[in-house]
């Protein structure tokens, strides 16, 4: 390609040397060429607000994680690194971006500043992950890892980890390095209730040097809030979370824009009035650009049949890839974008291979593309049988949390997901499932189909396959239809 240079005289028009330069911002006034007071102030005060409302969404995965250790330590006061929260109950569930109800989960954090982390996964029907405190994954664990469900020793090493404090690894055993300091685990247990305490009892997650075990504290069905906070306290945790980790290096620059906004490693969250009038707006709006890229998709090759969308994107486009990391850049709008909706990635999340992956799929409104309204009455048919090795579920959360939907007031008492877990569930004659979702109650006979939704509030689905076969990849398998209904008359019992 030839590039013709600019003239001197295309160049001299393009902006005026005194006058008025148009923007998408409004006007701006230049005299002998110099920015006026009063656009200089202006300029000013547009650079910060738009650096804050970006740094809101780079923030977003770091903010998530910071809440969630800090949510557990203020609310469990045995709390602490390599223990792990049971979390089998509804409200201890609500509280967490995405989160389902179709399998018990444990969660924890670990610290390898001054050792290695030793996690000892036993054999065992086990999912789950190690996560850092951006959300990148270099492994997964359990079944679909990569010792394929056989147990296993994984070391995971951080970028202050003294090197005198690192095992050396015997063999067969796992070694991962992480970009943070603090590392999460997620592992979800599989089974029945004896089952999941039998496999979860031979865990153990310890630092190197120090005695070998595990420690489990039950979650008593509480409530913590896990997702991003709102106004200044999202830039008061921002801050928490860069006091505690590292800077990677390609973060440097956004380092500098939160310093001129009043967040800066090694010193205290004092801003002034006008650092914390941007900062409190350009959440707002940053919050507003996260909502736009989790409901109205822009990225190619992300929507599916049906207009659902593949939520970690996997081969199909610009989606969410554990490490972050492209060929000639690390992505930006789609890790805001999953991490404002949803919570940790993995290998087998964001790349998956059929029959060792975790599909999901969400839906934003109905096949007429009105949006979803706890207020209407709809139906979900869900083709069967579904492409699912293990399990697959439909689980419904509320559009502004992000969040299993808060309808404990309902007749079902906090029931958000039907699947193929779901005690009494009902199949239609040709094989396909009705999920009804509706404010007022259930048809009688319809209640595991059924979910309580909440007047005034949006809502929307993630549909979910645990070990989801070639089909659910390729096309063959139709995904599910949402439709709103007058009534249920169809649905009589």
């Amino acid at each position: 390609m030839t590039h013709t240079p600019q003239t001197e005289e295309e160049f001299q028009a393009a902006m005026p040397i005194s006058g008025t330069v148009e923007t998408f911002f409004g006007d701006f006034e230049l005299d002998h060429c110099f920015p006026t007071k009063d656009t200089a102030q202006r300029v000013y005060d547009l650079m910060d607000h738009q650096r804050a409302a970006q740094l809101y969404l780079w923030g977003i995965p770091l903010v998530g994680m910071t809440r969630w250790r800090i949510a557990y330590e203020s609310t469990y006061p045995a709390f602490d690194d390599n223990v792990l929260v049971s979390v089998t109950k509804f409200n201890e569930r609500r509280g967490i971006l995405t989160a389902n109800e179709t399998t018990d989960y444990f969660f924890g954090f670990s610290d390898t500043r001054d050792a290695a982390t030793v996690l000892v996964i036993p054999e065992g029907l086990m999912v789950g992950m190690i996560v850092d405190m951006w959300q990148q994954s270099p492994s997964d664990i359990g079944i679909f890892g990569p010792n394929d469900g056989r147990g296993g020793t994984h070391i995971i090493i951080g970028p202050n980890t003294p090197e005198a404090a690192v095992p050396e690894p015997a063999d067969g055993q796992l070694v991962h390095r992480v970009a943070t300091d603090r590392v999460f685990f997620v592992m979800r247990a599989i089974g029945d209730e004896d089952e999941v305490a039998e496999l979860v009892s031979r865990i153990q997650l310890y630092n190197h040097g120090d005695e070998p075990g595990l420690t489990i504290i039950d979650g008593e069905d509480t409530f913590t809030a896990q997702y991003q906070p709102r106004g200044l306290a999202f830039w008061e945790m921002l801050h928490q979370g860069i006091q505690d980790e590292v800077v990677a290096e390609r973060d440097r620059l956004f380092m500098y824009w939160l310093r001129t906004l009043g967040i800066e490693k090694g010193k205290p969250f004092e801003p002034t009035d006008r650092q914390t009038a941007i900062l409190e707006d350009g959440a707002r709006v940053g919050e507003v650009m996260a909502k736009t890229l989790v409901y109205n998709e822009r990225l190619e090759g992300v929507l599916r049949q049906n207009n659902w969308r593949m939520i970690l994107g996997g081969d199909w486009g610009d989606g969410i890839k554990n490490s972050q990391r492209m060929t000639n850049y690390d992505i930006f709008d789609p890790r805001a974008r999953y991490c404002y909706e949803a919570v940790t990635t993995s290998p087998a999340m964001t790349i998956p291979t059929p029959g060792k992956a975790q599909a999901y799929l969400g839906k934003f409104e109905d096949e007429d593309g009105v949006r979803l309204h706890g207020g209407d009455r709809y139906e979900i048919r869900i083709n069967g049988p579904v492409p699912a090795e293990l399990f697959w579920s439909v689980v419904i959360y509320d559009a502004d949390t992000r969040c299993i939907i808060d309808n404990r007031d309902g007749a079902a008492g906090g029931k958000a997901t039907m699947g193929s877990r779901t005690p009494g569930l009902r199949t239609n004659p040709d094989g396909s499932y009705s999920m009804l979702l509706s404010p007022d109650p259930a048809p009688a006979g319809w209640e595991p189909n059924h979910v309580q939704t909440i007047p005034g509030r949006g809502w929307f689905p993630y549909f979910r396959s645990y070990g989801a076969a070639a089909s659910f990849f390729d096309g063959s398998y139709t995904y599910p239809t949402v439709n709103k209904v007058a009534d249920f008359a169809d649905f009589d019992s």
